[in-house]
């Protein structure tokens, strides 16, 4: 019972993880959204023709009376401020990318420079269609400059690529001032992003499969006699494997994880494969810290202890946060 309760524990923190990521992207797009309107029209981008004294029923309507009241340059604002409202605008739509990469990517996957990459590119994106406009000279100026330089870097993780062209998207939509564009590219891709690694689609096939709602392997690893093993005993703590009992050269492997049920099956395949003997001795809910599993293993000679926890924290991705080996 106590295993169980263990990862029923553990299931409720990562939902309640996910709920406060959920809540707090949209309380900041609900407050992102108003502060854009805002500035937008205090600071409009062409001149202001004669408003009604009533706002009209219509939503386009009332947005351009809304305008010509509040507006500080009724005539239309300098160049440089309506280039700077745009730049404003691009980094607080690729903020919640940002958040997003960070909060999805594990400690091996995390790229520190990719994160300031996505924040900067789209404000240069954005100053840059701000000056080229609609000069064709002098967007060939441009494309000849940067065909001059070359950029050299190897993303850790192929969809890393995928942040960055997102924030190429908002810089582009922001720089031809159309906000609206960039929000609902922003809104979408935290969306998308946040349900592919809710749901673990890039997991290895029977995992995907399980996903789907439709019984795998991975799934039935757990139940009794699956393996041939003995049902557990009646507290369940413990999982034992007879065939795998060894304590000779044999090592405690502590592993931290966001949620059991996912995990798990993640692990044990890589134990299975890269472990000579291994048994999982106990599981326990984290209180205000992840979920943690303890494994009693004996590691091959052609991997080794450092090399079988890199794997662990590669292979258990996204689910395995950390990895250690206490004296045991």
């Amino acid at each position: 019972m106590s295993s169980r309760k263990s990862n029923e524990a553990a299931q409720a923190a990562a939902r309640e993880i996910g709920r406060l990521t959920v809540l707090r992207l949209t309380g900041y797009y609900v407050m992102a959204g108003i502060l854009l309107v805002c500035l937008s029209a205090l600071l409009p981008q062409e001149a202001i023709g004669p408003t009604p004294s009533q706002p009209p029923a219509d939503m386009q309507g009332a947005m351009e009376w809304f305008k010509g009241q509040v507006a500080v340059f009724p005539k239309g604002a300098p160049v440089w401020l309506d280039a700077l409202l745009q730049m404003i605008a691009a980094v607080l739509l690729v903020l919640p990318l940002a958040f997003v990469y960070v909060r999805t990517r594990t400690r091996v996957k995390f790229d520190h420079s990719l994160v300031q990459t996505v924040i900067v590119l789209p404000i240069v994106v954005t100053a840059i269609l701000v000056v080229v406009r609609d000069s064709l000279a002098l967007a060939f100026s441009l494309a000849g400059i940067v065909a001059a330089v070359r950029f050299r870097n190897t993303l850790k993780e192929s969809g890393d690529a995928v942040y960055i062209f997102g924030a190429i998207g908002i810089g582009f939509a922001t720089g031809i001032h159309a906000i609206s564009v960039a929000a609902a590219l922003s809104v979408v891709f935290v969306a998308v992003e946040l349900a592919l690694w809710k749901f673990d689609f890039s997991a290895e096939f029977e995992l995907t499969f399980a996903r789907l709602g439709l019984p795998s392997g991975a799934d039935m690893a757990d139940a009794p006699g699956y393996r041939g093993e003995p049902a557990p005993a009646g507290n369940g703590a413990v999982q034992a494997h007879p065939a795998r009992d060894g304590a000779d050269r044999s090592a405690l492997l502590r592993i931290y994880v966001d949620q059991v049920d996912a995990a798990r099956p993640k692990i044990e395949a890589v134990l299975e494969r890269d472990a000579k003997r291994w048994m999982l001795e106990q599981i326990v809910a984290g209180t205000g810290n992840p979920p943690q599993l303890t494994y009693r293993v004996r590691a091959r000679k052609s991997v080794g202890l450092d090399t079988l926890r890199e794997h662990l924290l590669r292979d258990g991705a996204p689910h395995v946060v950390a990895a250690d080996a206490p004296e045991s």
